[in-house]
């Protein structure tokens, strides 16, 4: 999986996660809000919460009435047994608004250790009806210039290192940063699948239970949560999988699974 990865890379990637985090999969696998303020599912009606056995576990985002996007370091053993996700809900221990079984996970074929390829495709048993507070979200195509306003929204811990999480979705405004130079604030470990975003003196970010959650730009899906050292760091900013470098594979992959359920609604932008 990672042959093309020099010794000297590998050494690195070891050495950065042994100093920041005992816990490799803490530091490269949890997508990581801190710093946010209360929303409302009306105003991001795309969010959705995936469960494992009715536990809220990641994020993910509604791209076809049958078709979620979220991270495959979320969903990384491909097996949808008591897996669901919630759509409609605003907050966690309500009574689910709508929730519906997922029957097939698909992961990026190129996805490897370094969280590079992270994106994944979950299929649902059956189709949602679209509402005020359910809807499909476009895809962005083109990254905006660094420093651009974006926002970040989930149900994850609202501080690093957090025991609990956040039953009220929460949203936080950050900026997308240098991508050089937070490829090199990760010794190398950002990919041109990546994007970068943070503010300026920490203290906003996504966290632990935020994975596989969307970063949103201009009502399209610009990220989805993907990893980074820590939470709100001054440092190190919040990693995500860029969409606008991975939309040729979720628009393939959506499309070859969305007939396996009829009657299929498409956002208007398809």
């Amino acid at each position: 999986m990672l042959r093309h990865i020099t010794l000297v890379v590998l050494f690195t990637i070891v050495s950065f996660s042994a100093r920041t985090n005992a816990d490799t999969k803490a530091l490269l696998n949890n997508g990581r809000i801190v710093g946010g303020s209360n929303a409302d599912i009306r105003q991001f009606p795309h969010q959705v919460s995936l469960r494992y056995k009715g536990s809220h576990f990641c994020g993910g985002s509604i791209y076809l009435s049958n078709i979620i996007v979220t991270a495959t370091h979320c969903v990384s053993d491909e097996d949808a047994t008591g897996l669901t996700i919630v759509a409609g809900s605003t907050t966690l221990l309500e009574t689910p608004a709508v929730e519906v079984a997922v029957v097939k996970v698909i992961i990026h074929e190129k996805y490897n250790l370094i969280n590079d390829y992270d994106v994944a495709i979950l299929v649902l048993k059956s189709n949602l009806t679209f509402s005020e507070s359910i809807q499909p979200i476009a895809l962005a195509k083109e990254r905006p210039p660094t420093g651009t306003e974006v926002t970040v929204t989930g149900w994850g811990t609202l501080e690093e290192g957090g025991a609990y999480l956040s039953n009220q979705l929460q949203q936080v405004q950050v900026n997308l940063a240098d991508q050089t130079k937070c490829r090199r604030t990760y010794f190398y470990l950002v990919t041109s699948r990546m994007l970068c975003a943070n503010v300026e003196g920490g203290g906003k970010d996504s966290c632990q239970g935020d994975s596989g959650g969307p970063l949103i730009f201009g009502n399209e899906l610009l990220g989805i949560v993907s990893w980074g050292s820590g939470c709100a760091s001054s440092t190190y900013p919040g990693v995500y999988a860029s969409v606008p470098d991975l939309c040729d594979w979720i628009e393939a992959t959506a499309n070859e699974y969305a007939n396996s359920v009829s009657e299929i609604e498409r956002p208007s932008h398809l």
